[in-house]
C-alpha cells in the first residue's frame, strides 16, 4: 500500500514510521521545507514540504498512492486557519488524488453534549462554533467519497499531557458539573496512530470514535494522580467560557473501534504512567523547566556508585526513621525472577536499564520509604526528574580505593567483570560523578565515616528537609 501522509506532527509522524515498520511505501508532507529536511535526515520514509492549503502546491505533488491521510494541525489558529487546513485542505487533497481513500483525523469535540451521556458516532453533532463547524464540513467531505473519520479525543503523550503538567504546576482546576468537573476523554498517541493504521489495513469506511477506556471525570482523574505526585487535589472553578471549542461534559465511547478487533496498548492514563516509559519524566521535565520545581514525596533517595554502601546504610536509616526499605535493584529481580547478571547476559545493559526505569516508576505515590538505587540509574536522562520526584536526594560519595576494597568479594556486579576492577570503577566515577553531583540535596563522603555515622547524618538531614517542606 502506498500512502500519503499530510500533516507529519504528533500523530501523523508516528502514523508513518508504524505504517512504514509494516512494509507500506509511506510518503510525509509537512508545511515548511525546514520541518521536512528535519524528518527526511532522521526517517526511513520519504518527506516533502507541501502547504495544503494551495491548490498548486498540492496539484504539484508528483506522489501516487493509494491512501490520504489528512493528519495536518491547525497550529492552534481560529475559524480561518480552520477552514484553510481543514476544509481547503481535504478538498484540494480529494481533487489531486480522485481515487485514493480518504482518511481524516476529527476531533471528539464535535459532540457538544454537556450532560454528562455517552456519545456514539451516531449521537448527534452540532457544534455551535465556528471552528466545529467547519471540521464536521470537512468529515462529510470525507464520507462523501466513503472515506475514514477518526474523531481523536484528548491526544496526550511523552511531552504532551496538559492534563498532569498543569496538575504539576498547580495551575489545574476542577470545572464545573457540581465540583466533580468535566469528563476527560483522552488518547495515547501510540493507540490513536495504531487506530488510525488499523483502520487503514481493514479498509473501512464511516466514522469511529478514537478514545481510550477510562471514564473519568476531571475529579475521579486528579484523585488517581495527585497521590501519586504528592500534588494538593486543585481547587473547583466554574466552567471556563473561554476554552477554544466550548464546555462540554460527554464520555466518548470508543465501542465501534473495539468492535472492529482494535485493543489500545494504554486502556487508562494511569497504564501509561505506569507504562510508557517517557511520559512520565517528560512532563516532569517540562515543569521543572517552565516553573524550577515539581511536588516532591516524602521518602529519601540514596544514589552513588557501586560499593559506597547505599543498601547497608539504607537499612539503618530505615530503622532509625521507621521508614520503609526499598532497594531498586530487588525490585528489578523481583519483578524479572531472575538475577542482575542474567539480566545483562539475556538482554544487556539497555534492557536492564529499561527495567530500571520501570522499578522507579513503580514508586511514584510511595511515602515513608528509603529507597537505595543502582549506580547507574543516573545514566538514563529519564530517571532524573522521577528521582527529583520521589524524594530527598542523598548521594553516598567515596574514593576509587574504597570502591575497590567495597567490592572486591562481590559477584554479582556485571559492569565489575573486567580485568582491571579499579579501572574500570575510576572510568565509571569519572562519567557519574558530575551527575550525581548536579542531582543531589546532600552528598555525604563515607570513606572514614562507619555506616552507623553515615546513617545519622542521612537520617538527621532529611528529618530538617522534611520539615522544611511542611
Amino acid at each position: 500500500m502506498k500512502a500519503l501522509i499530510a500533516g507529519c506532527g504528533y500523530v501523523g509522524e508516528r502514523l508513518a514510521d508504524l505504517l512504514h515498520d509494516a512494509g507500506h511505501d509511506v510518503t510525509g508532507l509537512t508545511h515548511s521545507p525546514e520541518s521536512a529536511a528535519r524528518l527526511a535526515q532522521v526517517k526511513p520514509w520519504r518527506v516533502l514540504a507541501c502547504d495544503i492549503s494551495n491548490a498548486e502546491s498540492v496539484n504539484a505533488l508528483e506522489v501516487e498512492c493509494d491512501v490520504v491521510v489528512h493528519c495536518a494541525s491547525s497550529s492552534r489558529g481560529g475559524a480561518d486557519m480552520y477552514r484553510l487546513v481543514f476544509e481547503h485542505g481535504l478538498t484540494h487533497l480529494a481533487h489531486r488524488f480522485p481515487t485514493a481513500k480518504l482518511v481524516f483525523t476529527s476531533s471528539s469535540s464535535v459532540y457538544t453534549q454537556t450532560d454528562g451521556s455517552s456519545v456514539t458516532e451516531e449521537s448527534a453533532t452540532v457544534p455551535e462554533r465556528e471552528t466545529g463547524k467547519i471540521l464536521r464540513a470537512a468529515e462529510d467531505l470525507v464520507i462523501a467519497r466513503e472515506g475514514i473519520v477518526a474523531r481523536l479525543a484528548g491526544i496526550y503523550g511523552p511531552g504532551r499531557w496538559h492534563v498532569l503538567k498543569n496538575l504539576l504546576a498547580g495551575t489545574a482546576n476542577i470545572e464545573g458539573n457540581e465540583g466533580n468537573g468535566r469528563a476527560l476523554n483522552q488518547i495515547h498517541r501510540e493507540d490513536a496512530a495504531r487506530a488510525l493504521m488499523h483502520l487503514i489495513e481493514r479498509n473501512d469506511s464511516g466514522i469511529f470514535n478514537v478514545a481510550d477506556d477510562d471514564k473519568f471525570t476531571q475529579r475521579t482523574c486528579f484523585e488517581q494522580l495527585c497521590p501519586l505526585f504528592n500534588a494538593p487535589l486543585p481547587p473547583t472553578a466554574p466552567p471556563n467560557p473561554d476554552r477554544k471549542r466550548g464546555w462540554t461534559h460527554k464520555f466518548v465511547s470508543n465501542a465501534k473501534l473495539r468492535a472492529t478487533g482494535w485493543l489500545p496498548v494504554f486502556p487508562s492514563c494511569l497504564d501509561a504512567v505506569a507504562h510508557d516509559p517517557m511520559l512520565v519524566s517528560s512532563i516532569l521535565d517540562q515543569v521543572l523547566a517552565e516553573h524550577g520545581t515539581i511536588p516532591r514525596s516524602p521518602n529519601i533517595i540514596i544514589i552513588g556508585l557501586m560499593g559506597c554502601g547505599k543498601s547497608t546504610v539504607g537499612r539503618i536509616v530505615a530503622g532509625m526513621t521507621g521508614f520503609k526499605f526499598v532497594d531498586t535493584d530487588q525490585l528489578i529481580c523481583d519483578e524479572a525472577q531472575t538475577s542482575i547478571p542474567r539480566i545483562f547476559e539475556r538482554e544487556g545493559e539497555p534492557g536492564f536499564r529499561l527495567r530500571e526505569s520501570a522499578a522507579l516508576r513503580s514508586l511514584l505515590g510511595k511515602r515513608g520509604h528509603v529507597i537505595a538505587t543502582g549506580g547507574g540509574i543516573i545514566t538514563q536522562p529519564r530517571n532524573i526528574p522521577l528521582l527529583k520526584q520521589l524524594g530527598f536526594i542523598v548521594w553516598l560519595d567515596a574514593d576509587v580505593t574504597t570502591l575497590v576494597r567495597r567490592t572486591a568479594s562481590s559477584n554479582d556486579r556485571p559492569l565489575l567483570r573486567d580485568e582491571d576492577p579499579k579501572a574500570k570503577l575510576e572510568g565509571l566515577l569519572n562519567v557519574r560523578k558530575p551527575l550525581y553531583k548536579d542531582l543531589a540535596d546532600l552528598r555525604i563522603k563515607t570513606d572514614d565515616l562507619t555506616p552507623q555515622e553515615t546513617s545519622y547524618g542521612v537520617a538527621e538531614s532529611a528529618r530538617v528537609w522534611f520539615t522544611q517542606k511542611t
